[in-house]
């Protein structure tokens, strides 16, 4: 797949304004889910599930399942330089959100640990691509009070999930927006850009994140949890930790900090590298 095109500042703003406008308008005319019925995974829509009926090939970013990925249906890529190394769907919110949100995950996953790790100051400006059903943005927006959280996934019925969970638990501080397999659509620049098992469904990764530092505020980072490839958890066909460091130094980026407390993935800090 080609890079596309490098939008400038300006005109991506004013298209990402509008896009948002009109996402806002569709989440707020979706009727509200029964509160029991809640719960579920950022989802992901990639190129090897439908090609064929869009007479293409596209990238996307999305949240991978808590159990191991060989109890679901996906398609396994033999990875190419910088592209995806599996492609999963996740339509389906309320079906996912039982393992997505399932309390289980917390033993291993320790998303109170990574919070604290990450934020330090209240009104930090947050994107979570791959957000999903919103097991890492709800907790980001309870912990930046005085700032914001969006959320970005491709899958709109993710998008309108966790619209309706922010609206449910009172987060007038998170927004999920409908993101493009190439382009997350953030409305404004951001102090941390996140990814939770979610970077190794991206297609052109360098060119991806290349066009991301754009939306980064001055000191901004980029934090990327991921999977040990000697994890059992996960796809059969992990992104290593010196794989992706070597892509996003190619991108423009330095590493800020390594944490090891994860014991199924790595979790890595990144901040623009200087010109």
């Amino acid at each position: 797949m080609s890079p596309p095109a490098r939008r400038g500042p300006l005109a991506a703003f004013a298209v990402l304004s509008a896009f948002l406008a009109a996402g806002l308008l569709l989440s707020a005319s979706t009727p509200r889910v029964d509160p029991e019925d809640h719960h579920a995974k950022a989802g992901s829509h990639h190129p090897g599930d439908d090609a064929e009926k869009r007479g293409g090939h596209e990238a996307h970013p999305a949240k991978e399942h808590t159990e191991r990925e060989d109890h679901h249906p996906e398609v396994h890529s033999h990875h190419h330089g910088d592209d995806a190394t599996v492609h999963h769907r996740f339509e389906d919110a309320e079906t996912w959100a039982k393992r997505f949100e399932d309390p289980a995950r917390d033993e291993w996953q320790l998303p109170d640990r990574v919070v604290e790790a990450l934020i330090d100051r209240p009104d930090l400006v947050i994107v979570d691509i791959g957000s999903a059903t919103g097991y890492f943005p709800v907790r980001f927006a309870r912990a930046v009070p005085e700032g914001f959280v969006y959320g970005a996934d491709i899958e709109p019925g993710m998008v309108h999930h966790l619209n309706d969970r922010a609206a449910r638990e009172g987060l007038t501080n998170l927004v999920s927006v409908l993101a493009a397999p190439d382009d997350p659509h953030l409305p404004r620049r951001v102090d941390l850009v996140y990814l939770c098992n979610t970077i190794h469904h991206i297609d052109g990764r360098i060119a991806y994140f290349d066009r991301l530092r754009e939306m980064l505020l001055p000191g901004g980072r980029l934090a990327v949890v991921d999977w040990r490839p000697e994890s059992e958890r996960g796809p059969k066909h992990k992104l290593a930790a010196e794989v992706l460091e070597q892509e996003l130094v190619q991108a423009g980026y330095r590493v800020a900090a390594r944490h090891d407390f994860l014991s199924d993935q790595y979790f890595l800090v990144f901040e623009v590298a200087a010109e």
